[in-house]
């Protein structure tokens, strides 16, 4: 019990040193409780209680003009990827003779131009603004989606994905984390780090990147409604296969999405302000920024490299996600999908039954989100997490099982999912004081994470081995282990920095989750041609802020 509760006890989300009064008598909390203090008596909240109107009313235009464009983008985006696996059961692997390993080549011709298109992407984020690169990038991802529905060979389709996934490149990062410049005599600073984590604070990240993410995973079972409908209903039609018809759909989805980019993605927090947002409330975005500690920005140097390389969070977090990342590979509604044809289920039923996953994926994400902000604690349900995904593994490492328990087993693995924006949102919060490593450390988690999922796939759970993979599912249980027993060694380093952060506060000093800005915050804000000047009002809404 001492075990879990020295593990439970440093799992406090925010959880940031308050402000020293008196250092002298002041103590740090305790490192052995085993739950984390309720951040509030309501289960739900969406904005802190005690948050001021003009803060609500704040939060509310970033909800509906940020989180409601990343929701959509993603939406689009996860359709035009996952629709490769629906199309493979639904009539493409007959019709162009895939009975080998072509869809593994086509998932990992995908990944390859996934992560080759890293470094260019970030490079046209830098040169043109994310305003018009990001739909831009949009419109031509969707467009050589279409042109899967042309393909007449595997070969055709390898080119095509790998073009699919160097475009997409643009869309995880520029969403997640979107570096912005702005023109300075000799240099240029960056001074927007990720979309969501650049205009929410610390304890806002959590629940939003969880429906973030979450709006992915619903386009997973969307693309399997899709084309259990299209299969039966207008296969055919025109003289188009039905798994043709998923990418002409898709491709009519996503143009939308162009367009409402354009008008909605805001221009950078400290360059203008959007038309969406005035020019009061975009000081407020930033000293609410300013309140979470954010150091001011600097440049990508050589020194860059030493801190990054000379921390702990590049190491462990790469590591942890890339664990669950290994874990992700199976079960999954592909591999589900693989066993419902073995079994010879329908068309319609391999494509809707899987969908489940995707539904457990979603529940658990938001309800894990709304606690973790409740409880102020990760930690309780990452241990869920991990003992959901031995489970699942187990069984199917057994797999003379009854049909009831294959199901369950592959149900409960959608909980993996779940660990993608815990792990985003705890790099938030121990790399919040130096905004340029947190940009290397986020993009690493997701360069790194998909690389080695890329060489698993293909290793461990290649097609001609479905549907019991054999291989792949002991791979996946010893992964499950290695995922749970990495949990200590991210919260043992996790609150060590909490404590070396507490130790090094001084008197009078404001740190992270404070009630007022510091005053290195608000020369920050003055050096970035940031008015101090407050007036009466602007100086209770700066109190009014909940920390």
């Amino acid at each position: 019990m001492g075990f879990f509760a020295k593990i439970l006890g440093g799992s406090r989300q925010d959880k940031a040193p308050e402000r020293v009064e008196e250092p002298a008598t002041t103590q740090a909390p305790a490192d052995d409780a085993l739950i984390a203090p309720k951040t509030s008596d309501k289960f739900y909240f969406w904005t802190r209680p005690g948050t001021s109107k003009e803060e609500t009313k704040l939060v509310q235009k970033l909800d509906l003009a940020i989180l409601t464009f990343c929701c959509l983008t993603f939406f689009a985006k996860d359709l035009d990827r996952n629709n490769i696996n629906n199309a493979y059961i639904s009539g493409m692997k007959e019709d162009l003779g895939l009975y080998g390993n072509e869809l593994n080549w086509m998932v990992t011709w995908f990944q390859i131009g996934y992560i080759v298109g890293q470094i260019p992407s970030q490079i046209l984020l830098t040169k043109i603004s994310p305003r018009w690169y990001l739909p831009a990038a949009e419109f031509l991802w969707a467009f050589f989606v279409l042109f899967i529905y042309k393909c007449q060979t595997a070969e055709q389709i390898y080119a095509v994905r790998f073009c699919v996934g160097f475009i997409e490149a643009a869309s995880w990062p520029g969403l997640h984390f979107m570096d912005s410049f702005i023109a300075k005599p000799a240099r240029r600073l960056v001074i927007d780090l990720m979309q969501i984590g650049t205009w929410y604070r610390n304890h806002e990240i959590n629940k939003r990147s969880g429906i973030f993410t979450a709006a992915g995973i619903a386009a997973t079972m969307f693309s399997g409604y899709i084309q259990a409908g299209i299969y039966e209903t207008i296969d055919g039609h025109l003289g188009i296969r039905g798994w043709r018809w998923l990418f002409i759909i898709d491709f009519l989805i996503t143009c939308p999405m162009v367009v409402i980019g354009l008008i909605i993605i805001p221009n950078p927090l400290y360059e203008k302000t959007t038309w969406w947002m005035t020019e009061k409330e975009r000081q407020m975005c930033m000293k609410r920024l300013e309140a979470d500690n954010r150091q001011p920005l600097g440049r990508f140097d050589r020194t860059l490299f030493k801190r990054v390389l000379g921390r702990w969070h590049f190491w462990i977090l790469c590591t942890w996600f890339s664990l669950m990342y290994f874990v992700y590979q199976a079960p999954t509604t592909s591999t589900m999908a693989l066993w419902l044809k073995a079994e010879k289920y329908s068309v319609p039923d391999a494509n809707n039954l899987p969908t489940v996953y995707s539904a457990v994926s979603i529940i658990f994400m938001l309800v894990s989100g709304t606690y973790n902000d409740w409880r102020g604690s990760q930690v309780e349900s990452v241990i869920l997490i991990c003992m959901t995904q031995i489970v699942s593994e187990s069984l199917l490492v057994a797999w003379n099982i009854s049909k009831p328990a294959h199901f369950f087993a592959y149900y409960i693995a959608g909980t993996i999912q779940s660990l993608f924006p815990i792990i985003v949102s705890w790099t938030h919060r121990v790399c919040s004081s130096d905004a340029e490593e947190r940009a290397i450390v986020i993009g690493a988690l997701n360069s790194i994470g998909l690389a080695q999922g890329t060489w698993w796939n293909q290793v461990f759970v290649p097609t001609v081995e479905a549907p019991r993979f054999y291989r792949g599912y002991r791979a996946g249980l010893a992964a499950s282990l290695a995922l749970t027993a990495w949990l200590p060694v991210v919260t043992w380093f996790t609150r060590r920095q909490e404590r070396q952060e507490r130790d090094q506060a001084i008197p009078g000093q404001v740190v992270a989750g404070s009630e007022h800005d510091t005053e290195e915050g608000k020369a920050s804000l003055e050096k970035r041609g940031v008015s101090s000047n407050l007036t009466e009002q602007d100086k209770a809404n700066e109190v009014g802020l909940v920390m």
